[in-house]
Formats: C-alpha cells, structure tokens, sequence
C-alpha cells in the first residue's frame, strides 16, 4: 500500500508540473507584465506568499485528466503492465484506460532474480505468474497490440495457458511477439521441459518433434492476423523450420526473428528477394543440421551454429556474430565458404569458447571495411589473448575492439608480458574491455594497442564481473581499484582511461 501512495503522489505532481508545462507559452508572456506589478506593490512576507502559492497548486486544473482517451492510453502504453493498472486508482477517469493500453508487456524480472537463487520458487512463482497474465488478458479491451511479451521461467506445465495467450495476441494482430522463457531468466531449458509452439495454430497438420506431412497445409482461422506481426522473439521454446519459414514467407512484414535454445530446429531455410528480414538470431539450438541463408537483403547475422551455415548472395550483410565450440571447427568451415562475405562486414563478433590461440593459425581475408571487432572469450587462468590481433591486422579501417572475458578459474601469474608481431593501427579510436581481471593476459593485450594504434583516443575498463557460473571471483570495488593502480602507470596523459 505504501508503494501505491507513494505511485500517486508522484503522479499527482506530474500531472501538475505537465498541465503547466502545457500552458508554458502562455505563463511566459504574462511574467513580465506579473513581475512589474509586483515592483508596485508592497512587499508581501514571505510565509504569506507561501501559503497563497500553495493554495494556487492546489486549486490548479488536472490537464492531463482533460486529454483525449487516445492520448492518455498512449501515455500509459510508456508504463508496465502493473504500473498502467494503479492509474486506475486515481479517479473514475483513469479507471477503463489502462485496459486499451496496447503494450502488455509481462516482465518479471525482480522475480526472476529470486528464482534463480531459489529454485524451489519457481512453481509457486509460476503459478502466480499465470494467474496474473490470465486475469490481464480478460481484462483488456485493446484491438491491436504493438507489443506481447512473456518473460519468465515457464516451461512445459503451463503449455495450455502459453497456447491461449498466443491465441489473443494473434487474435489483436499483435506486431511483436516474444516468449522469453529461459530457465530463471537466462538459462536454457533443459530440452525435454521446454515449452512447444502450437503448430496447429497456424494450421500447420504436425506438432513439434513429429515428421513432417507432405500435405499442403490449410489457412489458420487466424490467417489475415498473422500479417502484422514484425518481431518474433522464441527463448526456450520449442519450434520447427516450417514453423518460422512459415512465418518468413506469410507475414510480409517480419523484421526480425531470434530463436534461442529450440530442440526441435533441425533445418531452415531463409530463402528468397522477397523476404523483409532484416535481423535472424539462432543460438545454442543443438539439433538444427543446416542453416541456409541465400538471395535475401539480411543485414545482420547471430549465431552459435556457424559450421552449419550456408550463406550465398546477401548483399546487404554487414554484421555477424558467430561462436561455438570448438572453435576451429567454425574457422575450417566458415573461411572456405565466407571469405567473401567477411570482405563485406562493418562489425564482427566472434565467440572463441575454446580459446583464441587458433586465431593465430590462420590467414583472413582482407577485412576492408571491417569497423568493429568484438571478441568474447573465456578467462581460465592467465591464458593469453593476443591471438585476436591476428584478426586485427587484417581491418586497416578497424576504428573499435571490443574483449569481453567471461570467467571460468581467472588467475593472475608473474610471467613476463608477450609480445605480438608489430601491425600500425591508423584508424583505431575505442578499446574496450569487460571483464577486466588483471591479468598478465589484459596487460599485454593493452600494451599492444598502445603501441601500435596511432589514433587511440580512448580505453574503456569494466572490471565487473562476468559469470559463467553463479559465484563471486572478487568484489567489484576491489576489482576497479586494482585496474587503477595497474593501468593508470600504463596509458598516457594524452589518452582518455575510464573505468566503470
């Protein structure tokens, strides 16, 4: 109750400071005239004109309340779900709004975050959670959606309940869609629980898992409100090529389709001038055996899965972010096949799980307009990353490098720094490390930059921790003072050093 009051207080006075902000025009022409006839007057005291002033704002017009219907719902649609809903409290005319708020956005994060420590909440929380949802939607009066999100860690047990909620979102011509159902937030559902897109619903004749018909299949009852949709975003949820092909070649307005840890994507074909895709995200799904992305104006790529990949004709791809292990299987399979494709690439990212020293046994193509170099590594021991420059060496445009260390068993040594092969950087403004240790490792990684980018404006340190597994290497504080010390002796006046 003391959250709600506090909620409209402070919506109280934003109503007040906005309905004068709205008539600011009009107080600013009359200050002047106001302030010459208060030269000719006595002096009021000061509590006096306190008290007069306080009695102003109260009486003052509620402005915002006199707004259309329409423009008060998109005020709310800025809101979460739960805060639209205490608006309703604040008089009989905010009382229906919320309902025709077309953003249902279910995010449970605070939840999420206590799932993870508990697991032992999660069917509790669940089940909570869809009571919640549910008695949302029955609630809601909005015709179409803009957005429909789920996030939480829901799996299998509640797949009748998942099943309805599409069949609404659908129902309002939902425009972006995403079930975010990551085992407490963020990590992949363990395949056999995972939670199953009704393939029926777009009158697809299989489910999920099972061999595909040979029939033609039948327009869904739905058929016409399927075309609105813009994003799909699937986390932990299980879905089929013909599935999101489906989605590819009847919804001419797809933008974007990310689909994280599905079990049952084995293949998938994204084919064709027609189609609007602009951004495709397929990661850790393990069963999927081929991945085709040919004659399409894709722009950008992400995924775990790059030794199945077969790119051809993408013209307009100017970003891929690729990972895996191990990792040389990737470079053996996407150098051959891609090297005209990496020519073409404004940012790379690549996720080396297996370590970077396989970057120093290959030849790159000539990355002419490569901008952007992000690699994501694991941080076991002192291990040595140097391996990326040999990457670097081959983007005479690079202006940005990005090293993100996610920690396994980081350890600092004594070893004396190694040094790589000289290779002048003349366009490198921005290094940028996350995860930052201490290492031997970093030390000479930064060395390197130092001495061969000629442009170097500014180097940017995040000692924060980056978990693979949940524990603690070292308080964040401790961290950011030790790369202080370390780095501030290293970098020059003349370069910009900051530490987050």
């Amino acid at each position: 109750m003391t959250h709600k009051i506090k909620f409209l207080v402070c919506f109280r006075r934003a109503i007040f400071v906005l309905s004068i902000e709205k008539d600011h025009s009009s107080l600013f022409c009359s200050f002047s005239s106001q302030e010459t006839l208060m030269a000719k007057r006595p002096q009021l005291s000061n509590n006096f004109a306190l008290k007069k002033c306080s009695r102003r704002a109260c009486t003052a017009k509620d402005r915002i309340s006199q707004l259309p219907d329409d423009i008060l719902v998109h005020i709310l649609s800025f809101l979460s779900v739960k805060e639209a809903a205490d608006t309703s409290v604040l008089s009989k005319r905010w009382l229906p709004l919320w309902r025709y708020v077309p953003r249902l956005d279910f995010d449970a994060t605070k939840q999420l975050g206590e799932v993870a420590v508990h697991e032992k909440l999660q069917k509790r929380y669940m089940k909570k959670y869809v009571r919640w949802v549910n008695r949302t939607l029955r609630m809601c009066k909005a015709q179409r959606l803009d957005l429909f999100r789920v996030r939480f860690d829901l799996n299998e047990l509640a797949q009748h309940d998942i099943d309805k909620w599409l069949e609404f979102a659908f129902s309002r011509q939902v425009q972006r869609l995403e079930l975010d159902l990551l085992e407490g937030g963020e990590r992949i559902q363990a395949s056999d629980y995972c939670y199953t897109f009704p393939a029926q619903l777009l009158g697809l004749n299989h489910c999920a898992g099972q061999p595909q018909s040979n029939n033609v299949h039948k327009l869904p009852p739905l058929w016409h409100n399927f075309k609105s949709v813009k994003v799909l975003l699937f986390k932990s949820v299980h879905v089929t090529g013909e599935v999101l092909e489906f989605f590819l070649h009847n919804c001419p307005f797809v933008e974007e389709m990310v689909v994280h840890g599905s079990g049952t994507l084995v293949n998938l074909e994204v084919v064709g001038p027609s189609l609007k895709l602009k951004h495709l995200e397929i990661w850790f799904c393990l069963g999927l055996k081929s991945l085709k992305i040919c004659d399409t104006n894709i722009v950008t790529l992400r995924t775990s899965s790059a030794h199945k990949l077969l790119l051809s004709n993408v013209p307009m791809l100017i970003e891929v972010d690729v990972g895996g292990h191990p990792f040389r299987h990737i470079l053996d399979t996407i150098m051959p096949r891609g090297s005209c494709i990496l020519s073409q690439l404004e940012v790379l990212k690549i996720h080396a799980y297996g370590g970077l020293e396989y970057l120093e046994h290959y030849k790159f193509p000539q990355l002419a307009k490569l901008k952007k170099f992000v690699v994501e590594v694991l941080a076991k021991e002192d291990m040595s990353v140097l391996g990326c420059t040999h990457v670097i060496g081959a983007a005479p445009q690079l202006k940005e490098f990005e090293l993100k260390l996610l920690w396994v068993d980081p350890s600092r040594s004594e070893r004396e720094c190694r040094k790589a092969v000289r290779c002048p950087l003349h366009h490198l403004k921005v290094l940028r490390l996350s995860g930052y240790y201490g290492r031997t490792s970093e030390v000479e990684l930064v060395r390197y930059f130092l001495e061969n980018a000629m442009v170097l404006e500014k180097i940017i340190v995040d000692p924060s921790t980056q978990y693979v597994h949940r524990h603690r290497v070292a308080p964040d504080e401790i961290l950011r003072n030790f790369a202080k010390l370390q780095l501030q002796g290293e970098v020059p006046p003349h370069i910009e050093l900051v530490i987050l």
